[in-house]
Formats: C-alpha cells, structure tokens, sequence
C-alpha cells in the first residue's frame, strides 16, 4: 500500500508543482490562483476519486463479464466521471473566471491521483501473487498510474476551460472524447496477451503525455489570455 501511494502521490505532486510554479509567487507578483481553494479542490478530487474508483471496480471487476461488455462499462465510466467532474466544478462562482482552469487542473490531480492508487495497489497485489513476478510486471503497473495521472489532470483542466469560458458540455464532450480513448486502450491492454499488453501500455501513456503536453504548455497561457479578456482584465505577466 505505501508503495502503491508514493507511485500514484510522486508523480502527482512532481506535476502540480512543474505547472503552477509559473502562475503563483515567487514567478508572479500576484498569482493567477488562490492556493487554498486549490488545494481544496485537489482534496475534493481525492475524495471523488476513491467512490469513482470503488464504482468502476464494481462495473468492471466482475469474472464472468466478456469483453464487450467490459468495454461498454469502460466507456460508460468515461463519461460518468467526466460528467460527475463537471458536476463539482460547476458552481456559479468559477463561471467566467481565468482562475476556474486551474481549480479544475487542482480537481483533476486529484481525481487522477487516486485512480491511479487504486489500479496501482490492485494490479500490484494481483501480480504479486504469481510466480517469477519482476521489473517488467512491476514495470507496466507504474505506466498505468501515471498514465491516469497524466490524463484526468488534463481532461480536469479541459473541464475547467469549459467553466471558465461559460461553454461547460462542449468541453466536458472533448475531455469524455479524449478520455474515451484512453479507456478504450487500457480495455485493449488487458484484452490481450502479454507483448500487447505493454505496447498498449506504451501507447495509453503516450496519448495522455501527449495531450496533457498540449493543454498545459501549448493551451494554457492562450486560456488564460482569453478568459481575462472576457472578463475584462488585461495581465503583462501571464506565461507564454
């Protein structure tokens, strides 16, 4: 279990400090951000996190159930949890607002962090109980923790780019889109025998790095540009 928590919590943190370092003090004089209301959120999506993860173990984690149906339940969890993250961001208070983008990052952080726990710890103490269990085993279970991690920070942040911009389902259809996929790949990893099962890995790591990459180093600053603008703010030090 502390293994399976410094796994899902080390990269968690390594990415919320790489990301708002450039938007809080010392970087900025005043930080784009409230630091308790995002860690608030962050906390929110950790609580969020553990009964989304309890209710995709009970769609998925049945013996007996075939591999489309497997899907269908994957596929409906995507948007479940897109949808229920919609649902704690959306409050009157973050519409329009330049900062809402990253209380849904915060939120998303969260959420990821302990989807990734939790197939961290499952996946980990069921492959323990094989025989000749090594780095590779140990290895593909790293790579699916920080995959999550990587993938619902991003879509959280897309989800709170909807918030801010007054535009919440468009948005929270591009994050359930992108997330789709993502689940449709871990569904092909573990449907699948072991070479396909790493390449998969492989590939689910790189579309969450990939877009994550997008949202907060290309995407970002134009955000937060835009949605100043709307609120008739206008900032020199946003980060380019």
């Amino acid at each position: 279990m502390y293994a399976a928590g410094i796994m899902a919590f080390a990269p968690t943190l390594i990415l919320m400090y790489a990301v708002l370092r450039n938007y809080t003090y010392p970087k900025v004089e005043q930080p784009f951000f409230s630091d308790p209301r995002f860690f608030w959120l962050f906390v929110i999506g950790l609580i969020a996190g553990t009964f989304l993860f309890a209710f995709n173990a009970f769609l998925t984690g049945r013996t007996n159930m075939d591999q489309l149906t497997q899907l269908i339940y994957r596929m409906l969890f995507a948007v479940i949890q897109c949808l229920a993250m919609v649902a704690i961001i959306n409050l009157k208070r973050f519409h329009g607002k330049s900062d809402t983008v990253f209380y849904g990052y915060g939120l998303g952080l969260g959420v990821g962090c302990t989807l990734a726990f939790g197939t961290i710890f499952i996946s980990g103490s069921l492959i323990s109980m094989g025989e000749d269990v090594g780095i590779p085993e140990y290895a593909w279970v790293v790579l699916i923790g920080l995959a999550y991690v990587l993938i619902v920070s991003a879509i959280g942040t897309t989800i709170g780019e909807g918030i801010a911009r007054k535009r919440p389902m468009e948005f929270a259809m591009q994050a359930i889109l992108i997330y789709a996929v993502f689940n449709i790949i871990i569904w092909a990893a573990f449907s699948a025998d072991i070479i396909a099962l790493y390449i998969c890995l492989i590939l689910a790591l790189i579309v969450a790095a990939v877009y994550f990459y997008y949202i907060m180093h290309v995407k970002l600053s134009g955000v937060i540009r835009d949605v100043l603008r709307m609120e008739g703010n206008k900032r020199k030090d946003v980060p380019r």
